[in-house]
């Protein structure tokens, strides 16, 4: 497409994550397409030959992961669902991942459908439920109101009140691989160091801070200085990546290098015990960025670590509700088991930045 060619969509911020939401109706069919376009918004290099702009300034993007993400929605009135898909973009390059779901912007979904005057309409006993497409797997919101005006609240990491999300996770477990425990055991031990791969909505590799020197209490800015720490955390997280049998798009196992080159999978969560008022400490690495808190889908990810028995989160604190530290306060995530039939709850807040077209001019 070529000249003044538009695209409607939402800018939107669900957690501590930003992006878009556009329909899928208002896309193209073909993936290409779609990515071509999503790289045009958020003004990402366009091919591997560009190199990258820190202030993303041809697009809305924000010069860090957790401002680089579209989600494609279809509603399904008859249903009274919502199918999801969730797509993450790199700033520092043309990457384009379709491989995991994004709980934070996830939570931005029910404001955009409430503005479109469909909540009301799939909304089942309050709920909405949203199926996502990257993880198969099943999603609750819900928009509490009071006396027909949003309910307001305050997360960490924005300080102001905005519409308060409340999401759940239905049995969460195998998004990406094949098991809640991919490679058959709760605990495993690369290089030394003893760590828990799970997949619960996202895959993640929890590991001790203090097997690396670190006493959990460190700032985000002394985290990013240590080089040697992050350098030997990265080689970890990708030799446990191949034993989780993590795909790549053809369908057979991702090797060291395409894991190494992965902007998704598999997280890392550095986990550390817990203080005056958290259960648990735990800094979250994206993989590629030193998360500014904790990713909806990381905690949903560690609370279900820390209710089984014998996972490295599990021997810190073993407990069905877990308050967890990170750099911008403690955020509260919830295990409900009904007869082997698993819930993640958590609470976001979300906002609509504005709504409307988008320009696309040599995508």
């Amino acid at each position: 497409m070529v000249g003044n060619e538009k695209i409607k969509l939402y800018y939107v911020r669900g957690g501590t994550s930003s992006g878009v939401i556009i329909q899928k109706k208002d896309l193209p069919e073909d993936r290409e397409s779609i990515e071509r376009i999503a790289r045009e918004i958020f003004g990402v290099p366009r091919s591997s030959c560009q190199p990258p702009d820190e202030y993303q300034i041809e697009g809305i993007g924000k010069g860090k992961s957790t401002s680089n993400k579209l989600f494609i929605i279809d509603v399904n009135i008859e249903d009274k669902m919502v199918c999801s898909t969730f797509i993450q973009l790199e700033n520092i390059s043309s990457r384009v991942s379709w491989d995991v779901n994004c709980g934070n912007m996830t939570t931005a979904i029910p404001l955009v459908l409430d503005d479109l005057g469909l909540m009301d309409v799939i909304n089942h006993n309050e709920k909405i439920t949203i199926h996502n497409t990257n993880t198969n797997k099943i999603i609750y919101c819900s928009l509490p109101k009071n006396g027909g005006e949003n309910k307001l609240c305050k997360i960490p990491g924005v300080y102001h009140r905005y519409p308060e999300i409340d999401i759940s996770f239905k049995n969460p477990e195998a998004s990406t691989t094949n098991a809640l425990f991919p490679t058959g055991k709760k605990t495993d031990n690369i290089n030394g160091k003893s760590i828990t791969c799970i997949d619960a909505v996202i895959p993640m590799v929890i590991m001790r801070a203090e097997d690396f020197g670190l006493s959990g209490m460190e700032s985000k800015a002394e985290m990013s200085e240590k080089h040697r720490v992050l350098n030997e955390i990265e080689e970890i997280r990708v030799k446990a990546g191949v034993l989780m049998g993590i795909k790549n798009k053809s369908g057979a196992n991702m090797t060291e290098d395409e894991i190494r080159e992965s902007i998704t999978v598999p997280k890392i969560s550095l986990i550390s015990q817990g203080g005056d008022g958290y259960d648990i400490s735990a800094f979250y690495l994206t993989p590629k960025e030193i998360h500014n808190s904790i990713a909806v889908s990381g905690g949903v990810c560690l609370s279900y670590a820390c209710y089984i028995s014998n996972t490295v989160a599990s021997q810190i604190y073993c407990n069905a509700d877990v308050r967890v530290k990170h750099f911008s306060g403690i955020s509260e995530f919830g295990v409900v088991d009904s007869d082997g039939e698993i819930e993640i709850y958590t609470k976001r807040n979300a906002q609509i930045y504005i709504s409307g077209d988008f320009y696309l001019y040599d995508t």
